[in-house]
């Protein structure tokens, strides 16, 4: 028999020998570029080499390549390149917003008349659209736009704080009018040099270069300010002339001005000159057919009014003042002096009525509400006779009883009013035959 045992220096077979080595798995297309992303073991060390690529800022392309390829193997680890990816297009889109935005502001700034409601407007409008207002450029151009904006409204109140100051100049010399001519030379120089510093500061505002920009309004009242104080300056300054002129010499004129040309008068002797009285201003012409309407239409308020105040109907009274005050209201002015004071007349006619109704109003209630509270006062209680009398004294005293304390009892409440009195005899009539009745129903039960 053969052995079942086989000895290990026997040699093995072939198969068993050399087994064939398993291929290598074909590298991703991808793989260098992205660093070994699609030959990682797993998902996380998938990611992290996502993430260190994304370091090395790879162009949008090979992302968007990578993206496509990655997210179908493994989503999770795609995440980043997908975030990355919407990022960029982000900022491509702000990119656009800022250039489209930019080129406003440039245009806004650029032109020569800024408008600061445009400007305003362009903040607003530009944060609404989602420009990145905190990035450059669009950062350094709202910067120029705020301190535009800046500049324009400090000239505006530049030019409110000259105007106030050209007021007060002018005040100040029409007030030197109201002096002594002296006084008013004294002050002169001073006077002269406020309003050349006024001339020089109104000249700076319009030469500065943010002028056109300012508010329409304010140029016109710059100038008006102006020709004002140049109109009182250079009427002050000839009239003072000629009152130092005039003193010098007496036979120069007289200053135009009435308080210098008397002062001179006095100090030349010579007797004030009486002012004219102007003539009272002429009453304008009426038309004699307006004026006739105007009469008519008074006076037949008037007479509505009389007629409502003698009938004492307060509704009608009221609708008529109100008619008759609307109509001296518009006609007023076209009746005569008469009929204006009969109207006065009728009008505190209707008010003395409408007081006097009122009184009358408060004492009727007053005395309603006296005969309620005497109704609220309690009566007597009457008399009854005692238990153990006999019932025929009870039958021969009642038929007078009865009827003396009805009487007592009208007697002792004088005070009571007179509405009273028929209330109690009413109760008390009744009383008689009820009495009277008691002892004949006895005499029929004893019998």
């Amino acid at each position: 028999m053969f052995p079942f045992t086989r000895d290990p220096k026997d040699p093995q077979p072939a198969a068993e020998a050399a087994a064939p080595a398993p291929k290598a798995p074909e590298a991703h297309p991808l793989d260098a570029l992205t660093g070994g992303v699609f030959s990682a073991a797993t998902s996380g060390e998938r990611a992290q080499r996502v993430r260190d690529w994304l370091a090395t800022e790879p162009e949008p392309a090979q992302m968007q390549e990578v993206f496509k390829e990655l997210s179908a193997k493994d989503k999770g680890a795609a995440k980043a390149l997908r975030e990355k990816l919407d990022e960029l297009r982000r900022a491509r889109e702000q990119d656009t917003v800022a250039a489209e935005w930019q080129a406003k502001a440039q245009a806004l700034l650029d032109a020569a008349r800024l408008n600061i409601a445009d400007a305003l407007a362009w903040q607003r409008d530009a944060a609404k659209a989602g420009a990145p207002l905190s990035r450059e450029p669009l950062a350094g151009l709202r910067t120029q736009l705020v301190e535009r904006i800046k500049a324009v409204e400090d000239l505006q109140q530049r030019v409110m704080v000259q105007r106030e100051a050209a007021a007060l100049l002018a005040q100040r010399i029409e007030l030197l009018s109201t002096k002594p001519w002296a006084e008013a030379q004294q002050q002169q120089d001073a006077l002269q040099a406020d309003v050349t510093h006024w001339q020089a500061q109104a000249a700076a505002l319009q030469a500065d270069g943010q002028w056109p920009s300012v508010d329409m309004r304010f140029p016109p009242q710059l100038e008006a300010a102006q020709s004002q104080l140049n109109a009182v300056w250079s009427a002050f300054v000839p009239a003072l002339a000629q009152a130092v002129a005039a003193a010098q010499d007496a036979a120069a004129p007289l200053p135009p001005v009435p308080l210098w040309a008397d002062e001179l008068r006095a100090a030349r002797g010579e007797a004030p000159v009486a002012e004219a009285t102007p003539p009272a201003p002429a009453k304008p012409r009426v038309d004699p057919e307006q004026r006739q309407a105007a009469t008519k239409a008074v006076e037949a308020g008037v007479m509505l009014l009389e007629q409502a105040v003698a009938a004492g109907h307060s509704k009608n009274m009221n609708s008529a003042t109100q008619a008759l005050r609307q109509s001296l209201k518009t006609n007023g002015r076209l009746i005569d002096e008469a009929l204006e004071a009969r109207v006065h007349a009728a009008l505190v006619s209707a008010g003395e009525l409408g007081g006097w109704q009122r009184w009358s109003a408060d004492k009727a209630r007053e005395q309603l509400v006296a005969r309620a509270e005497a109704l609220l006062v309690p009566r007597k209680p009457r008399r009854q006779p005692p238990a153990g009398a006999p019932a025929a004294a009870a039958t021969a005293e009642s038929p007078v009883e009865t009827p003396t304390e009805s009487a007592a009892d009208v007697v002792e409440a004088p005070a009571a009013p007179v509405a009273e009195a028929p209330a109690e005899a009413a109760e008390a009539a009744p009383e008689v035959p009820t009495a009277a009745a008691e002892p004949i129903a006895a005499d029929t039960v004893a019998s």
